[in-house]
């Protein structure tokens, strides 16, 4: 075992402390490639606590999905296993009181009242209505995501917030990779920064940069959200206002680290720009902007051609849904040539007195669709041990984003997600 695996082994135990024998968890969506990663992290690291602690029984874990044909087809594809899984039917874009029929009946199903809501069913362009999330609030469930939509995210912080905390529900909404992670990495970096020095420090910049080979595993839905997010102007932040701008522009060339090498980027929307910019520091709001790149680098012009297409086709979320199921077969064969890698840098700057400082985080693994459930089961795992350990909870009840959870969620989630890396520069050592 090589110490990647003893780190990552000791995070579980963390994440897991006092056992998940109770821990019932709902996948919504987990017959996708995000799902389904997801699934499988869920019951290794339920596993890993059941080697250590003899007598303990893994996560329970359903997906929930439209169709049962889509969750067979997973099985029979291994994207989740053929045992330990269980399916519940649900529409999350039905009506808001059958959702909450089905959410209940799960929850009265489930062997003890230890339940949580992950929902990967993505792309989640074009939804402005967090029913589920609003659905599990009520019912008292936890509840974790992968939005990568601001609208949608806002309105969930915005509206629900107060609610979840008079209700006593944790909630942390665009979690997963990134967004996710690359937003802990920016909170780490503001936190390194200002542990620096004695003096005034003040955030004048944070900016993401982000590669992806091919689809990195993840199907056709990432295509898909890609798309629709070329018809979405991009949030940026800049002297203290936010400016939209026009996406797949401002190409920059970013050093991702050793075996990735500098990548061109471009301007693409991210949600981490605007609850970084928003919420990770108290006073002036810090420029703030999100760049992303794929390969081959072919790949990159097909992006900006698609642009001189109609927004209404674009942002169109059926349309762009199936053609990326019908460029299937192309997308896997590019996806064969050029891996799998996914890439993240995180670049803060900040004046510290007449002094200018900069930190600089980098993340890599080799492959997006593990990694992206990896870090979507430590939020999971995260949320579901504050409310059973309520006295050591790193959530407490209410709707987050990732940037505002507390230096040891962070470090738990961000120690996990350090598995398979080849690239972690992340300044501080948490070993």
């Amino acid at each position: 075992m090589n110490w990647h695996s003893i780190l990552f082994a000791s995070s579980v135990l963390q994440l897991l402390h006092h056992g998940c024998s109770a821990l019932n968890v709902l996948v919504v969506g987990g017959s996708g490639r995000v799902g389904g990663s997801t699934v499988r992290y869920l019951q290794t690291l339920s596993g890993r606590q059941q080697q250590q602690q003899h007598g303990q029984d893994p996560v329970s874990v359903t997906v929930g999905g439209r169709r049962e044909e889509s969750y067979q087809a997973a099985i029979q594809k291994k994207v989740i296993p053929s045992r330990g899984v269980d399916f519940l039917p649900m529409d999350i874009d039905g009506e808001a009181s059958q959702l909450e029929r089905a959410l209940r009946r799960w929850k009265n199903s489930c062997a003890s009242d230890h339940c949580l809501v992950v929902h990967t069913a993505g792309p989640f362009q074009g939804r402005r209505d967090p029913t589920l999330l609003s659905s599990c609030i009520d019912l008292s469930i936890p509840y974790v995501d992968v939005c990568d939509e601001w609208e949608l995210a806002e309105v969930s912080k915005l509206d629900l917030d107060q609610r979840a905390k008079d209700l006593g529900v944790p909630a942390v909404v665009s979690c997963g990779i990134w967004p996710g992670v690359s937003a802990l990495m920016a909170a780490e970096g503001v936190s390194q920064l200002k542990a620096s020095s004695a003096e005034e420090v003040d955030i004048e910049s944070i900016d993401y940069s982000f590669f992806t080979a091919g689809t990195g595993n993840a199907g056709p839905t990432i295509v898909s959200a890609t798309f629709l997010l070329l018809a979405t102007e991009v949030i940026t932040f800049f002297d203290g206002k936010r400016k939209d701008v026009e996406p797949w522009t401002e190409m920059r060339d970013v050093d991702f680290g050793k075996n990735v090498g500098s990548r061109p980027v471009w301007l693409l929307d991210n949600p981490d720009v605007p609850t970084t910019a928003l919420y990770v520091t108290k006073g002036k709001t810090p420029n703030c902007s999100s760049r992303f790149g794929t390969a081959p680098l072919f790949w990159n012009y097909l992006f900006g051609a698609m642009k001189a297409l109609p927004r209404s086709l674009l942002y169109n979320r059926d349309a762009m849904q199936n053609f990326s199921l019908f460029s299937e077969p192309i997308i896997r064969f590019v996806d064969l040539l050029v891996g799998a890698t996914n890439a993240m840098r995180v670049d803060v700057t900040a004046n510290v007195g007449d002094e200018k400082k900069k930190v600089t985080l980098r993340m890599a693994h080799p492959d997006l669709e593990q990694c992206v459930g990896l870090a979507t089961a430590a939020f999971a795992l995260e949320v579901a041990n504050s409310v059973k350990n309520k006295k050591d909870a790193t959530v407490p009840p209410g709707v987050w984003f990732p940037v505002e959870l507390g230096k040891q969620a962070r470090e738990n989630i961000l120690r996990v997600a350090k598995e398979d890396t080849f690239v972690y520069e992340l300044g501080a050592d948490f070993d």
